[in-house]
């Protein structure tokens, strides 16, 4: 008798906590995870950020780039981390998935790059974040 697969899919998160030094008050490119493999064959569904320190600083900003593959891969997300977005405690910031031509998907041999990237660098003198991506995974079916 087959296996039968469950129907419908099932979400996963990760969770990186941006800490000022060395993130937030760095000017050029930063890697927050460089090359991860993913266990599972899965699609970027949403990309958040959620203030966990007060951000200050004159104009600051700073964009995260989620990228497949090397800190030059094809981007399947990004989300700003600004002055105004993150001057509260707790205000959830959503970002963007890029869809186009599966760029969001994850094979089992995929990595996974979250960077800062350098065009948009105007550094906090203080803040934080938390970075939830969610990924739905692929059922036994469909994978």
């Amino acid at each position: 008798m087959p296996r039968l697969a469950p129907f419908g899919y099932s979400r996963s998160f990760m969770v990186f906590t941006i800490p000022f030094a060395g993130f937030l008050n760095a000017t050029g490119q930063v890697n927050v995870c460089l090359s991860k493999t993913l266990p599972y064959a899965c699609e970027l569904e949403r990309v958040e950020i959620v203030t966990n320190v007060v951000g200050t600083g004159t104009a600051a900003n700073r964009d995260l780039n989620i990228r497949k593959g090397s800190a030059t891969g094809t981007l399947c997300g990004t989300v700003a981390a600004t002055l105004a977005n993150q001057g509260v405690l707790g205000v959830v910031t959503a970002g963007t998935v890029t869809n186009a031509a599966n760029a969001n998907k994850f094979g089992v041999n995929d990595t996974l790059t979250v960077e800062f990237q350098t065009a948009s660098a105007v550094v906090f003198t203080a803040g934080g974040f938390d970075l939830i991506l969610t990924f739905r995974d692929k059922n036994q079916a469909a994978a």
